[in-house]
Order: structure tokens, then sequence, then C-alpha cells
């Protein structure tokens, strides 16, 4: 009985570790939950704001934020919290990377060309780009600047994002050359696809019709007359200005990114800026196109600008659902609780930046962030789209978005996924010990096993680059590294145990035959 007890107690151990680790995750979590202050709902509305800001950024451990608020044209609040990753303050003043939001001061640029008459948006681009190119010949010559404004040219996301992921060391004049083996994912104007290459293919368009490069033309034409001063094209003059340093999320913890500027895909996503410049660009947008006597475009091209050119799709983004049509570099639909905003965002895994636009109010938002996170499953990231909604409910007098920050997620996260790793290890180390396997159970179910630690965990090492993305291993570990280390970790762990158990199986099967064969009647 003392042996039979034994075993029992051997059997149940990695269960009971498990059991440790997941109790004490949650009495962890507990802890934080009972310590977390909310917001404060006193005060004027913008105390009350940067109150919920702050909380925000503290639930979800991320290091630094700016937001600014427009009303009526000028900026009426702007706020930063936290400090840039040297010692110093986070402020209004502060460059931080806008990413994607760079797509619509390149849509605004083409717009400023079709307003000189030197550009026609219902023209094929190869008109203005002789070489321009894609795998299907037709479709090289139907795809037209509006296309392109309007991601309906048939470019798919994933090539986008490709290009991101290249990090190629060129230019966009090459990155545009290098579409010429490309396949469309859709047909041309059939429906809404976004993809960075289509605000590319525009600044290679800007660049050959204005005559200069196109930050030249962007600080010329857009960021000079705004007075955008503290906004860049280029990287190394960000930093010379402060630039914020970046994070990634790690299992709920920031980590310092040495993130690279893209040349080749600087029209699409590599525009710095502070969220007071910013403002003073949506500020632009809801005068009509005019700020302090500065007029960069007509009513009538913002107007163009901001209206609905495709149509409506629904489509999740850090763990928020959206529904909206897109315009030229702005998406168009409800955003939280404003029912009409024109908005957009940007985010990598190292920033993640929002400007939106409510014209029913004549309001603008602008929430920088210095940390990324691309962890979408069960609202990991959902802090991230939760602030600027946040911002918006409070300033129409709502109760802001609240929910459960990816401190306390990764808490949970990490609780069970050191609970399977430590079950996993238990059981290798077991069976690499050479404890005896069940000698009472069929050599079927005793088998059984390995269908997770084969099959299935074999197939998940194969199958989790494509449905994260399809971009392969390294943009895995980039975009998701907490994910991907523990799908590598918990699955590299059960091949390991299913090879030994496995070679167990074999050797037993052996000896059972061995032994049936000596003990049979000569």
């Amino acid at each position: 009985m003392s042996v039979g007890f034994a075993r029992l107690r051997r059997a149940k151990a990695p269960a009971l570790w498990a059991a440790v680790i997941i109790v004490a995750g949650l009495v962890w979590l507990l802890a934080d939950f009972v310590a977390d202050d909310s917001p404060s709902d006193s005060g004027d509305l913008y105390g009350r704001i940067d109150a919920y800001v702050q909380d925000q950024l503290d639930g979800s451990r991320i290091p630094g934020a700016a937001i600014a608020i427009v009303e009526h044209g000028a900026t009426i609040h702007a706020a930063g919290f936290r400090d840039d990753g040297r010692g110093g303050s986070l402020t209004a003043d502060t460059p931080f990377w806008i990413g994607s939001n760079t797509k619509s001061i390149t849509a605004l640029a083409v717009m400023q060309l079709v307003e000189q008459g030197l550009v026609d948006l219902d023209e094929p681009v190869q008109r203005y780009l002789p070489d321009f190119r894609v795998a299907d010949r037709e479709a090289s010559s139907s795809i037209t600047v509006r296309h392109l404004l309007n991601q309906t040219s048939g470019i798919s996301r994933i090539s986008g994002l490709k290009a991101v992921a290249a990090g190629e060391d060129q230019s966009m004049r090459d990155t545009v050359a290098d579409m010429a083996d490309l396949k469309l994912h859709r047909p041309v104007g059939e429906s809404f696809q976004y993809s960075n290459l289509n605000s590319v293919v525009l600044g290679v368009l800007v660049e050959e019709v204005a005559g200069e490069s196109w930050g030249t033309y962007v600080e010329t034409n857009i960021l000079d007359p705004l007075g955008m001063a503290h906004t860049f094209t280029d990287q190394d003059l960000a930093r010379a200005e402060g630039l914020t340093e970046t994070y990634r999320s790690f299992f709920g913890f920031p980590l310092e990114a040495d993130a690279e500027h893209l040349d080749a895909l600087v029209a699409s996503g590599y525009v710095y800026s502070t969220a007071d410049d910013m403002a003073r660009y949506l500020a632009m947008y809801l005068n009509g196109g005019e700020l302090e006597g500065e007029r960069l475009l007509s009513s009538a091209g913002i107007e163009e600008m901001l209206s609905p050119a495709t149509g409506t799709r629904t489509f999740p983004l850090q763990s928020r659902s959206f529904t909206a049509s897109y315009g030229a570099g702005w998406f168009v639909g409800p955003f939280g609780v404003a029912d009409d905003a024109r908005w957009h965002q940007g985010s990598l895994p190292h920033f993640t930046a929002w400007m939106v636009l409510l014209p029913d109010t004549d309001q603008g938002v602008v929430v920088l962030l210095n940390q990324g996170n691309q962890f979408e499953i069960a609202g990991a990231n959902a802090t991230w789209s939760r602030i600027p909604q946040g911002v918006v409910a409070l300033l129409r007098g709502e109760e802001p978005p609240t929910g459960i920050g990816a401190a306390r997620f990764f808490i949970i996260f990490t609780a069970l996924a050191l609970a399977v790793v430590v079950a996993q290890i238990w059981t290798l180390v077991r069976l690499m010990g050479h404890s005896p396997l069940d000698s009472h159970s069929s050599f079927l179910r005793a088998s059984l096993p390995l269908v997770w630690e084969l099959v299935l965990a074999g197939l998940a090492l194969v199958v989790y680059p494509a449905i994260t993305g399809g971009l392969g291993w390294v943009a895995t570990f980039a975009f998701l590294p907490d994910l991907t280390v523990t799908v590598v970790v918990i699955a590299g762990l059960a091949l390991t145990t299913g090879v030994v158990r496995a070679i167990r199986l074999a050797q037993q099967r052996r000896a059972d035959v061995s032994s049936a064969t000596d003990t049979s009647p000569a």
C-alpha cells in the first residue's frame, strides 16, 4: 500500500505544482486588483481625462504617452505622462512615432497636386510613373491614383506588412520597383484592402510630379505652413529633438526596442511628431483646410479626403471592433460613443498612435503611446485602443470604457503557461528517468499522449506563423514575442516528450514481444 501511495503522489505532483502556480497567480492578480485605484471622477473635465489616461497607463505598464485635444480649431488641452526612457519627462512637445497616420499626410500631398492641376485622381498611375508594374500587366495599367488613395488597388495587407518585416535598406523607388512580381489579392477597384504599399507608390508619385523628395515636399508644403516645427521625416533629426524611446510588450512588461527607420516605407508610416503638432494638423482639417491664415487645401478637397469612398466593413483592431469605410488616408465611421468620426491609427510592436476627428462637435483627439502591443487574444492589448475611446467618451460626458489591463492579463496568462510548462517538464523528467509505463494499459491507450506531443505540437509549430500574419518566424518573434516564446517552449517540450515516449513505448513493445516468445511452449 505504501508503494501505491507513493506512486499516487508522484502521479499527482505535476498537477499539484500547476495548481500552486495558478493559485499564486490568482492571489497576485487579486492583490493587484485591490491595490489599483479607479480614475478620479472629481475635478474639471481635463483633470478627469488626465486621471483616466494615467490609470490606463498604470494598468498596462505603458512607459509613456502624450495627448492633445482640439476644439473649434485650437488646442484646448495637451499633456504628457511619465518619462521618455532617458530620465526626462514626456510632454506634448516630445516627438513620438506616428506610424500609419503618415498615410493621410501623403494623401494630403497628392490632393494638393490635384488642386494644382498636376495630378488627375482617375488617371492610371503609369501616366506619372511609367515604370510602375505589378505581376499582372493589365492590372498594372488599370490601377489609378484614386485606387491607391482609397486602398482599393487590390494590393494586399500582407504584402505591405512583409515590406515592414523585411526592413530593406533602400529607397521608396526601390520598393516600388520590387513590386513588379507582386500578385494582387483582389481585382483592381473591387474592394477595400489596406496596404502600406499603396502609400509608398503615392509617395514616389509625389516625388516624380513635384520634382523633389517626398520628405522635402512634405516639409515645405505641409509641415512648415502648419507650424509643425517638431515633426520630422528623418529619424536622426527627431532624435536630436528628443524622440522618445520606444518599448515592446513582453509578458506585460515593457522592453526597450531598438526600432529602425525605413526610408523604403517613409510615405506610409515613418514620420515622427508631437501631440501639439498633431493637434495643429487636426485643427487644419476641422477648419476646412486652413490654419491661422495658411490654406493647405480647399474645403472641397478636405471634404473629399474625409468622405467614405469604399464599402463599410467590420474589423478588429487592438482587441476592439470597428465598423468603418475608408476615404483618403482616413477611416470613416463610429469611434467609441461617437457615431460619426474620422480617425486613423498607427502601430508597430514598439508604439501606437491615434488621431480622431469629431465633426459634429468640432473636436479632435491625439493619443501617442511609446509602447506597442500586438497581442490580440482575450483583450490583452485593449488598453491601447481603450485610451483614445475613453478620452472621446469623457469629452462627450459619457463614462469611459474600462477593462482588464495588460499587467493583470499577463499574470493569468503567465501562470497558466507556467503550469503547462511545469507539467510537461515533470512528464519528460519521469520518462527520461525510466519510470515504468503503465503496464495495465493497452499499447494504444499508452500511445494516446503522442497525439498531443507529436502530432498537435508539431502542427502548431508549422501552422503558427501562418495564423499570426503569415510573415514567418522572425516577424512573429518581433510582433508577438510573448505568445511566440510560449508556443515554442510548450510545443518544443511536448515534441521532446513525445520522442522520448515513442522510444520508451518501442522499447517496451520489443520487451513484451521478447517476453511472450520466451514464455511460449516449446
